[in-house]
This record gives C-alpha cells, sequence and structure tokens, in this order.
C-alpha cells in the first residue's frame, strides 16, 4: 500500500521542494507526485510542459484537472522527484503544494 504526504503551501518552486526535501528522509521510491497550483498564471509554463513531455514519452502516466498527478511506471528517486518539483512554474497571485506518494513497505 502506497503511503503520502503533503507538502505546505508556498508562493516559490524553490520552498515546495526545499519543504519536501527536509520532509523526505525516506530511502523508499515515489510512487508519484501530485501538484495542487493555484493563481492567475503560471511563469515558465513552457518549460513545465517540456519537461512533462519527456516524462510521459518515458512512460509516465500524466493527468490534470486542477491538480497535476504524475503517476511513475517504476518509483523514483528522492534526487529526481525535487528536481521535478524545483521546475514547476511560478504561479502569478497563487500557491503550490505537492502530494508525495511513497513505494509500500515490500
Amino acid at each position: 500500500m502506497a503511503e503520502f504526504f503533503d507538502s505546505k503551501s508556498f508562493v516559490l518552486p524553490s520552498q515546495v521542494k526545499d519543504d519536501v526535501a527536509g520532509r523526505l528522509k525516506d530511502l523508499r521510491g515515489i510512487k508519484g507526485l501530485d501538484f495542487e497550483v493555484k493563481g492567475d498564471a503560471l511563469d515558465g509554463a513552457k518549460e513545465f510542459s517540456a519537461m512533462l513531455l519527456g516524462l510521459k514519452k518515458r512512460g509516465v502516466k500524466i493527468s490534470h484537472e486542477v491538480l497535476i498527478k504524475l503517476e511513475f511506471p517504476n518509483s523514483i528517486s528522492r534526487g529526481k522527484a525535487l528536481d521535478i518539483m524545483g521546475s514547476l512554474p511560478k504561479p502569478t497571485n497563487g500557491s503550490l503544494r505537492v502530494r508525495v506518494h511513497m513505494k509500500g513497505q515490500e
């Protein structure tokens, strides 16, 4: 059974990344990331979109509503997850929050 935790809500992607990095001490793989993005617009959305396209080509299932959900076919490392969080676009007049889905105990 996969476990998860939520970051706090922040304005900058770097703040979300730092919050998760401080809480993500577990060495288990990461099975998914959910990004809650609120605001008027996204700065850097084009670059983030290109990164998502690259992930999709590698078999990552991506869905989006108000939420962007990434479900990895194989778990990813802490470092890779933090890299993805660091590349999130900055919302204008908004906030970011991440839910990290951990691989269950085997």
